[in-house]
């Protein structure tokens, strides 16, 4: 039965992969766990007690070595982008640029522009009572990009008779918390094989959102000088609150565990407090250094701008399903994620992102974990960590590098709790 358990998660993980369209996305929950962020990010099978909402609330129903766990705190934090690395930032940082610099730097950015991912989670307090879990957690997500023609401009100045437009700048973000009541239920439970089924209801509080509606911008020269005109648009509000619904369903032989969660299938925040728009529009026609000596400025740049109250408006976080099987001893453990989304957000993308992690424990009270993980919006990324484990507390670190070892990216995670 152990073959064939292993060959139905080898089966699930391709098929899975080509079957479903859609998009990946790089969830914001779980980024604090540092045993996941170590493992990079293969854990959907491995999590118990209370970290089992942020993967799969039916991990809550499988058999652990303990029945209560308290997550006193955990943090999360990772920063990426799409261009460049350290060793580039170090060796153009304050140095004369050349023209072949100048080439290399633009020929580093992708056509969609310069990419920053910014991500953060702080979880605190957290309590699962055997398959009953109650967790509270604050994040910030955001994904702003600039357009490549713009730093095209500022590298190389406008070019006679050629139009610019910067229509490709845009970015999105948000800040929230979320309060969740998580139960497994066993089906079969038994020595030889588990079966639990489980889910979570999620308040979620917006503390703020921002996103770019619209950046239309062109420019443009020739003989009679420069042609500029654009339109920006920011929608932001600063409070709601809505729910979100994670299910899922475990199962467990001997030392194997295989999981499938879909976290966020239904969701939303209204934003309904100080929802404003900001809109800003400017245009210049035939601009050139003799006209703005002789004239007033503002007779050649006209511009607007205004903040406009807007109607409350909803946003929903991106459903992703999660699937992994794992095999845990007392000295190794390994385990394999597929994660897949459905929408297009801050810190998602349309590709789907696979995860191998490894834990060892020469030292019983010293795991040494080590990962990676490839695909989504921040490709190829290592990972690794350690822990001290008392049994009755530990503490875990980890670090990721996104983008791989080039340094484009970097993640810690840190977290200390307590099992009875």
């Amino acid at each position: 039965m152990t073959k064939t358990f292993l060959k139905l998660a080898l089966a699930a993980v391709f098929g899975l992969s080509s079957s479903l369209p859609g998009k990946l996305v790089y969830g914001q929950s779980g980024i604090s766990n540092a045993r996941s962020v170590a493992m990079g990010g293969a854990y959907t099978a491995l999590a118990r007690g209370v970290e089992s909402p942020s993967w799969n609330p039916a991990n809550l129903a499988l058999s652990g070595e303990n029945k209560y766990h308290f997550n006193l705190v955990s943090l999360g934090l990772g920063l990426n982008n799409n261009s460049f690395n350290k060793s580039q930032y170090d060796l153009y940082n304050g140095k004369y640029l050349t023209s072949e610099d100048k080439r290399s730097i633009l020929a580093n950015m992708p056509a969609e522009g310069l990419r920053f991912d910014l991500g953060t989670e702080v979880q605190a307090l957290g309590l699962a009572f055997g398959p009953l879990a109650l967790n509270a957690s604050g994040f910030t997500v955001s994904d702003w990009t600039l357009s490549k023609e713009i730093v095209d401009l500022v590298l190389n100045g406008n070019e006679f008779n050629r139009v610019y437009n910067i229509g490709d700048t845009g970015g999105e973000g948000w800040a929230a918390s979320s309060f969740g009541v998580s139960l497994g239920l066993a089906i079969i439970k038994n020595a030889d094989f588990e079966f639990a089924v489980g889910g979570s209801v999620k308040y979620l509080r917006g503390f703020a959102y921002a996103k770019v509606k619209e950046a239309t911008t062109t420019m443009s020269s020739n003989f009679d000088g420069i042609q500029t005109q654009g339109r920006i648009v920011i929608d932001r509000a600063f409070g709601g609150s809505g729910f979100a619904i994670d299910a899922g369903v475990a199962a467990r032989k001997g030392n194997w565990s295989l999981s499938l969660g879909l976290s966020n299938f239904s969701n939303y925040i209204t934003w309904n407090q100080e929802t404003k728009s900001f809109i800003y529009e400017f245009s210049a026609d035939s601009v050139s250094v003799e006209r703005i000596a002789d004239s007033d400025i503002d007779s050649i740049f006209i511009d607007s701008a205004e903040t406009v109250a807007i109607e409350p408006f909803t946003t929903k976080l991106p459903a992703e399903l999660r699937f992994g099987f794992a095999r845990a001893t007392k000295r190794f453990t390994f385990g394999v994620d597929f994660r897949k989304a459905f929408k297009q957000a801050p810190g998602v993308s349309t590709k789907p992102r696979f995860a191998l992690g490894t834990e060892f424990r020469l030292i019983h009270f010293l795991p040494l974990r080590s990962g990676v993980s490839f695909g989504g919006k921040q490709g190829f990324t290592p990972s690794a960590g350690f822990a001290f484990d008392f049994s009755l507390f530990s503490w875990d670190f980890a670090v990721a590098s996104p983008g791989g070892f080039s340094g484009k990216g970097l993640a810690f995670a840190y977290n200390w709790m307590f099992r009875f």
